[in-house]
């Protein structure tokens, strides 16, 4: 049986020095055939909502895959009858229980459809999304801010007193999860084209942070959706502090709660993990070579 999810993103790959995680993300799933895919909704993050909506909807196009792509939210705040809203209220309505959100981008695309349906989460088999630090991050020589939940804090908060299952994927488990020029000349199933963007990346974001790798932030939730043994995995209520959530900062509520989240922390078996990804790009791969 195949679990339905919808793919909520910012993707801008194919973008110079725009991350490329997302994308890497849609070529996964759509090897995985365990997932049905019910459509992409995009969103602003790593960049505009006309650059992500525009990059989702030539790769998918691209690829020949049969998904709608609907442009959701542009900016923090932006009133919530968006294309995407109406289509997350839509599809959990026509499925009630049985969608899995995998959100890699800011959230104010689940926090427009709760407005639009306040049953919305209720309605909601799983929310499983990239975002959130532990502590503070430095990589190399940057210390980086959080970009997905900071973004739209007021949906943060929303989700995290959502009534289905959440788990969140914060950044210091993806630091289980680099990319390096050794992955990329390995994987034999991509064409040097594919491989020149990634090797383009690479070096971006090398030179940005002072490190030889880049990480794969949004594949963690991706693959949790089919190998969540893979993950060490706590569950613990979270502060609903707004100055918390400003900057993205995941910090456990010490006071008596009933409401929890799960927290993935780290990778526990990374090969697994790499083997797992290779068998959904190199799916796709095989499908859609003319691309890839």
């Amino acid at each position: 049986m195949t679990q339905k999810i919808i793919f909520d993103c910012d993707n801008t790959m194919g973008l110079s020095l725009k991350e490329v995680d997302d994308g890497l993300t849609l070529l996964y799933l759509l090897g995985v055939p365990e997932i049905e895919i019910l459509g992409v909704t995009t969103t602003f993050g790593n960049g505009t909502i006309e650059q992500a909506q525009t990059r989702t909807t030539k790769l998918v196009e691209a690829l020949q895959a049969d998904l709608p792509v609907l442009p959701g939210e542009g900016w923090r705040g932006q009133p919530s009858d968006t294309p995407a809203a109406q289509f997350l209220v839509e599809m959990v309505h026509r499925y009630p229980h049985e969608i899995t959100l995998l959100a890699t981008g800011p959230l104010g695309n689940l926090g427009a459809a709760a407005q639009l349906d306040p049953d919305f989460y209720s309605k909601v088999q799983e929310v499983v999304a990239m975002g959130g630090y532990l502590e503070p991050l430095r990589l190399g020589y940057r210390n980086l801010p959080e970009l997905n939940l900071s973004a739209n804090p007021e949906a943060a908060l929303g989700l995290l007193g959502a009534p289905c299952p959440v788990t969140l994927m914060p950044a210091q488990a993806c630091l289980d999860a680099p990319f390096t020029l050794r992955h990329i000349r390995q994987a034999d199933w991509w064409s040097r084209r594919m491989k020149q963007l990634l090797r383009s990346w690479l070096v971006a974001f090398g030179l940005y942070c002072g490190v030889t790798e880049f990480y794969l932030w949004d594949l963690l939730p991706a693959v949790y959706l089919t190998r969540p043994e893979l993950f060490e995995v706590q569950t613990f209520p979270i502060r609903k502090e707004p100055t918390l959530l400003e900057k993205g900062i995941l910090e456990r509520d010490e006071t008596p709660s009933t409401h929890a989240i799960s927290i993935a922390t780290k990778i526990k078996d990374q090969a697994a993990f790499y083997q797992e990804l290779e068998r959904g790009w190199r799916r796709t791969a095989e499908d859609h070579p003319a691309f890839c």
